[in-house]
C-alpha cells in the first residue's frame, strides 16, 4: 500500500514539476544595443554571467530572458535594488495592458511570500508554449540608481526564481567594465 503511495506521489510530483517555466536563457544589453526586428541584443553587446558593471547615463537597460513552457502564464521581472533608498516605492507594469501602476497591497504581499527584499519594478510578461520564448523588460537607470541591481525572474507556480542575474551600476569614471 505504501509503495502505491510513493508512486502517486512521484506522478504528482512529476506532473507539478513539468507544469513549471523553465529558464533558458537570460542577458542584458543597453537599449542602443537591442534590435527590435530580431529580439534580440545586437551582435557581441550581450551582457551575461557575473562581474557585469555599467554607467548608466540615464539610458534604458533591457533584460531578455528565454523561458520554455508548456502552456500560456505569466512571468515575472522583478527589478530589485540592494542598496540603501530613501522612500522606495514599488511600480508594477503589465505587458498585456501596456499600464503602470503603484504597487498595491496583494503585489506587495505577493513580494512578501517570496521573500523579496529593495524590489523596484515587477513587470508582468504573457508567454506562450515554447521551447524558447523572448520576453524582454527594462528599466531605465542613472546615477542616483548608482548600487548593487538584480533582475529575478518568476513564473506563475514558484515562489522561488527560476532565473537572476546581477549588476552593478556605477559612474562612468570609475574606469569598471564587464569582466
Amino acid at each position: 500500500m505504501s509503495r502505491m503511495f510513493q508512486v502517486v506521489g512521484l506522478m504528482v510530483a512529476l506532473a507539478v514539476s513539468g507544469s513549471a517555466a523553465d529558464m533558458v536563457s537570460i542577458k542584458m544589453c543597453a537599449d542602443k544595443d537591442y534590435d527590435a526586428s530580431k529580439r534580440e541584443c545586437a551582435s557581441g553587446k550581450a551582457l551575461e554571467g557575473t562581474g557585469i558593471v555599467i554607467a548608466p547615463e540615464g539610458k534604458a537597460m533591457n533584460v531578455l530572458t528565454g523561458i520554455k513552457t508548456g502552456k500560456a502564464e505569466d512571468i515575472y521581472h522583478v527589478w530589485v535594488f540592494g542598496g540603501k533608498a530613501s522612500n522606495p516605492q514599488v511600480s508594477v507594469y503589465d505587458s498585456t495592458t501596456k499600464t503602470m501602476r503603484t504597487a498595491d497591497q496583494a503585489d506587495l504581499e505577493w513580494l512578501k511570500e517570496r521573500k523579496i527584499e529593495g524590489a523596484r519594478v515587477i513587470v508582468k510578461l504573457s508567454v506562450m508554449p515554447a521551447a524558447n520564448y523572448r520576453t524582454r523588460s527594462q528599466k531605465t537607470l542613472d546615477l542616483k540608481a548608482a548600487g548593487p541591481w538584480k533582475v529575478q525572474v518568476y513564473d506563475s507556480a514558484n515562489l522561488m526564481p527560476i532565473g537572476e542575474i546581477s549588476f552593478t551600476v556605477t559612474p562612468k569614471d570609475t574606469g569598471i567594465t564587464e569582466e
